[in-house]
């Protein structure tokens, strides 16, 4: 429980505006004798009190003062993360400014209990799923040592890998009929021990088979993490959501970088790497207790059957995706090849290195997310997709501080890239639709990353030289790039049903697991997040074409 206690000197005007109930970070009704409590809001539990005391006068009627004593006893709906939030929340709900208004770090929109939770917990899986998406690029060069394979395997069984998408496929179509909650809780859990079990691998094949299937769930879980996050959270803060969601994914990834040392310790040190998210398993338990399922699939569940697929924009949308993850995914899962191949670099050094030019990346990630949300989306992210492509291709040909200096600036762009295209293979199609959309362009992406880790494997053999044949690609992010200037709509600020006309309203109510996952019952009032403002977003097309959209890469 947080209370906050603040003292203001307000003329009768002002006293009044305190005495409205607020519709800005938390909607309130009043409760009588200066009193009011939350209707919704990011909150577990809130009160509002005024004390009022007159001032002494001077004697002229406009000179009338009063001392408030305004106190808010509240507590966050905000599990795990709400240290960082918490001096945020205190300084906004301090404010006598009441107006509805975007902040950096919170939308415009009254966010209810709900998607505060689903968020947190959203945020946490992300952790997870940020070490499980890269633990076998971290750890590969080691194990090929280990194993005696030449980095044609390494390629080779990168690519092998991404086979298990196709597994995955079968099983995320069923979010769209089960929910996005039991498939997150579940994919999250397989990945883990499949992960594990990759430490008792007697050889690359062995190895490949369990990141098979521990890489299809990863990628499966990365597409439901902004699914669930993009029809939960506010129109206006879906870019800004889905940095977060990033954000938390490259902390977890910076946790392999962490322990990747442990790699040198020994000849099997990389085992140790493989072993680590057995610590995630009690995170699990955790998880279920505050995971939501998200109102939209929720209400649709009950009243939409399962939809149609609009073909011309999933030919689109795969066709940008396939050409960004030729290049991509070679260029980022050979990285560290080629520093311990061709550069020398020891496995501490490895993790300094990815550690150095991965850490200016977060800052980019949120300030691009808050401003794909608010001037739009297109020019952000074929700048940093295009950007991000051509520095990276240039790492690879350079030395010195100067490659670290470069790389820096691909990765800088590349993850400014992600909040701003990631959620329109999601945004573009109906609920009862988006996670068999969203698996299927998984496997057009990740077959465009196959078929860049194979070619990249045959070019370095046959040139004896890695960074050549990674640059040779990079034309493909440049023309996914030109695609989004081209073809790419502007969602910033619409609300999903702006492009699905289809799709139930959410306000409309449903029943299936719409409580918070922690036992408590979903708030009455939590609608549409926009209905307490009553107010569009600046970028709301009042008569939108739905039809109207262009293509968005997305990259494994």
């Amino acid at each position: 429980m947080s209370v906050l206690s603040t003292t203001h000197h307000l003329n009768p005007a002002e006293l009044q505006t305190l005495r409205e109930p607020r519709r800005d970070l938390v909607a309130e009704e009043s409760i009588g004798d200066d009193r009011w409590q939350a209707v919704e809001g990011p909150f577990h539990h809130y009160q509002r009190s005024l004390t009022v005391k007159p001032l002494p006068s001077n004697g002229q009627a406009d000179a009338e003062r009063f001392e408030v004593e305004e106190r808010i006893d509240f507590t966050l709906a905000i599990s795990v993360w709400w240290p960082l939030i918490l001096p945020l929340m205190r300084r906004g709900l301090r404010s006598t400014d009441r107006a509805p208004r975007s902040r950096w770090w919170w939308p415009r929109e009254v966010v209810p209990r709900q998607t505060s939770l689903m968020v947190s917990a959203i945020c946490l899986i992300s952790v997870m799923t940020g070490y499980l998406g890269v633990v076998i690029g971290q750890t590969i060069t080691f194990a090929a040592r280990d194993f005696g394979s030449s980095d044609s395997a390494q390629a080779n069984t990168l690519a092998a890998v991404r086979i298990g998408v196709l597994v995955s496929l079968v099983f995320l179509r069923q979010a769209d009929r089960i929910g996005r909650r039991p498939l997150l809780l579940g994919f999250t859990t397989a990945a883990i021990l499949f992960t594990m079990a990759g430490a008792l691998s007697p050889n690359m094949v062995a190895l490949g088979s369990a990141q098979t299937v521990a890489r299809g769930l990863t990628t499966a879980l990365i597409t439901l993490l902004v699914l669930a996050a993009t029809e939960e959270v506010p129109s206006s803060a879906r870019a800004f959501t889905i940095s977060l969601i990033t954000i938390s994914a490259a902390l977890g990834a910076g946790m392999v970088v962490w322990v990747l040392p442990l790699a040198d310790v020994f000849a099997g040190g990389w085992r140790l790497v493989h072993l680590g998210p057995v610590l995630f398993l009690p995170l699990i338990w955790w998880v279920a207790r505050h995971l939501p399922e998200t109102r939209r699939f929720t209400v649709a569940a009950t009243k939409q059957p399962p939809a149609v697929i609009n073909w011309r924009r999933f030919t689109l949308i795969g066709a940008a995706a396939f050409a960004a993850a030729l290049f991509l995914s070679p260029s980022s899962q050979l990285r560290n090849e080629y520093l311990r191949d061709d550069l020398g670099y020891s496995a501490a050094t490895i993790s300094l290195f990815q550690l150095v030019i991965s850490a200016p990346a977060a800052t980019a990630i949120v300030i691009a997310g808050i401003a794909a949300d608010r001037v739009g989306r297109r020019w952000i992210g074929a700048i940093g997709l295009a950007g991000g492509a051509l520095m990276g291709a240039v790492s690879y040909q350079l030395t010195g501080s100067a490659l670290w200096l470069v790389a820096s600036g691909g990765v800088v762009l590349s993850g400014a890239a992600l909040p701003a295209l990631r959620g329109y293979q999601i945004e573009l199609f109906p609920t009862r639709a988006r996670a068999k959309v969203g698996g299927l362009i998984d496997g057009v992406a990740v077959a465009g990353s196959a078929a860049g880790l194979v070619l990249v494997g045959y070019l370095s053999r046959r040139w004896d030289n890695l960074g050549d044949a990674i640059g040779v690609l990079v034309f493909a992010p440049v023309l996914a790039a030109i695609m989004i200037i081209i073809w790419f709509p502007e969602t910033a600020s619409k609300d999903l049903e702006t492009f699905n006309p289809d799709d139930p309203d959410p306000d409309s109510g449903g029943s299936a697991n719409s409580g918070d996952g922690a036992g408590h019952d979903a708030d009455p009032h939590s609608g549409r997040h926009a209905g307490l403002n009553g107010r569009p977003g600046p970028n709301d097309d009042p008569d939108p074409d739905p039809d109207g959209f262009r293509a968005v890469p997305t990259s494994r």
